[in-house]
């Protein structure tokens, strides 16, 4: 992902993910950090329709990443989504 928002937008964006070939829409967290900011605070991916991704929203103009998280057990694997910038 490599697009850019207007600072002023709240947009939907989003996210693909897929584990051993299958999509996954539940179970997902997002994190979006400023690039070369590893993640921390992971919260519930947004559902618009039968997808799942962020709100890109209230950010300053800059480059961002945005991070999954999948609940798997045992497993909890996070994951470099792609980025964006904001202007």
């Amino acid at each position: 992902m490599s697009i850019t928002f207007e600072r002023e937008s709240v947009e939907f964006q989003p996210i693909i993910v897929t584990r051993d070939g299958v999509t996954i829409t539940s179970g997902v967290s997002t994190c979006i950090t400023q690039l070369g900011v590893r993640p921390v605070n992971f919260i519930s991916a947004v559902t618009v329709g039968t997808q799942i991704g962020c709100m890109v929203s209230g950010l300053t103009p800059g480059a961002y990443n945005v991070w999954v998280q999948i609940s798997d057990s045992p497993e909890t694997p996070v994951k470099n989504a792609g980025s964006f910038t904001v202007v």
